[in-house]
């Protein structure tokens, strides 16, 4: 039982520290700062997840995980053009094509759609405590990063998108955690790549996985500026073997 304790806790070592380098990564392609740093908020995650794996524990199970959806869209390297060679996949409803699982205030679906992914719409955020949370969904350790396509229109530059991960706690609560604070110009793009951290969760769960859903949430939009959010995609670890 030790050497098997032992063995999830390096597990639990290295999945962390894959989430550092992808880090890394991420603010070496140009995040330009958008990135916030979660080093802190990890290496507290993964000291709670080693005293629960030393007492042979497992997360408790709570309402995220009820409800999330364990159904991605087929991997394909939609990044590529930005020198992404990874394989992405879209999250649930993460096209758009239907909305019925996320959770909108003030977010309006409009035809404006990015160049880039499947799909006919896109989420447009064009007041101040306008915001987005997509439906709940499953991760692992092959879900380390996020990525998303998104324009602002009409601001000064100033404004940003902020990202949340709304995660369940080996407790069994919701809790969140912002990933980035995103800012664009007015043309379709990709965001940087934003790693999700709470994804080593899963070592602590019967299942192989853990309940998340992300956040989306405007900040200091300028008279006339929207935000546009579109092709919400996660990364499969697996695909980069």
């Amino acid at each position: 039982m030790r050497g098997i304790q032992r063995c999830v806790v390096v597990v639990v070592g290295l999945a962390l520290a894959v989430s550092v380098a992808v880090t890394g990564s991420a603010r070496a392609d140009g995040g330009d700062g958008q990135l916030v740093d979660i080093s802190h908020q990890m290496a507290d995650m993964q000291k709670k997840l080693a005293e629960l794996h030393a007492r042979g524990g497992t997360a408790k199970t709570g309402k995220l995980a009820a409800a999330a959806d364990c159904s991605f869209g087929e991997p394909s390297q939609v990044f590529l053009p930005w020198g992404d060679f990874a394989n992405y996949s879209l999250v649930p409803q993460g096209d758009l094509s239907s909305t019925s699982g996320w959770s909108l205030k003030n977010a309006e679906l409009s035809p404006d759609h990015d160049p880039f992914s499947p799909g006919s719409g896109s989420l447009l955020l064009a007041k101040g405590d306008a915001e987005a949370v997509t439906p709940v969904m499953c991760v692992s350790l092959d879900h380390p990063t996020l990525r998303l396509f998104l324009a602002d229109r009409g601001g000064n530059g100033k404004a940003n998108l902020q990202v949340k991960v709304i995660y369940e706690g080996v407790d069994g609560h919701a809790h969140d955690l912002t990933l980035a604070n995103l800012k664009v110009d007015d043309e379709w793009q990709p965001s940087v790549v934003i790693p999700i951290g709470v994804n080593l969760l899963a070592t602590a769960s019967a299942n192989n996985w853990t309940p998340v859903a992300f956040d989306f949430k405007v900040h200091g939009l300028q008279k006339n500026e929207t935000f546009s959010l579109d092709g919400v995609y996660v990364d499969p670890w697996a695909s980069r073997n």
